[in-house]
């Protein structure tokens, strides 16, 4: 054999073989989870621990007569400036289908005292505990509702659930 009957042997080998090579079997599904990263250096909002945040969490009873509900969640703020902003970013409804629990209020206690969280209105609030050039301090959330009342023969009892988003925005100060 001549040398070009060998390369051209040679050459259909190697194409026959790498579409084997590349071929995936055929009960192989590729996925792909597209994940995302949030570095902000001038706010950081967390749990006490400084590194988690709230999943899902009980509004208990107030009294025997599951007449009010409420609870306390501590938030740590991590900024470089004085001061932020936090806004409720949708009103808090916790609903079982039936009935909306009413009265939701929230605040959160400052060191200027406890101030009601609105949603679409800014509150701003003034950090007092300095760390170097930074502020890192824990504030109390406070959430209370009422129990719905009953109507039309339906129970009010059952679980009731709802998302409490809240908007944290550092507030810029000029030099």
């Amino acid at each position: 054999m001549k040398f070009n009957q060998y390369a051209l042997i040679l050459g259909m080998g190697m194409f026959f073989c790498a579409g084997v090579a590349n071929a995936a079997p055929s009960n192989q599904v590729p996925k792909t989870i597209h994940l995302t990263a949030n570095i902000n250096d001038a706010l950081f909002v967390s749990k006490p621990d400084g590194s988690s945040w709230y999943d899902v969490e009980e509004v208990k009873a107030v009294d025997y007569k599951q007449q009010k509900f409420a609870t306390t969640l501590p938030i740590r703020v991590w900024s470089k400036n004085e001061s932020f902003k936090l806004t409720l970013a949708q009103p808090l409804k916790m609903s079982n289908g039936n009935y909306e629990m009413p009265n939701a209020n929230i605040t959160v206690d400052t060191g200027a005292g406890s101030k009601p969280l609105a949603t679409g209105t800014a509150t701003e609030i003034k950090q007092t505990e300095k760390s170097g050039s930074e502020y890192d301090q824990v504030y109390n959330l406070n959430i209370n509702l009422d129990a719905p009342v009953e109507a039309n023969g339906l129970s009010t009892g059952g679980n009731y659930s709802g998302d409490l988003v809240m908007l944290f925005e550092p507030v810029v100060t000029g030099p």
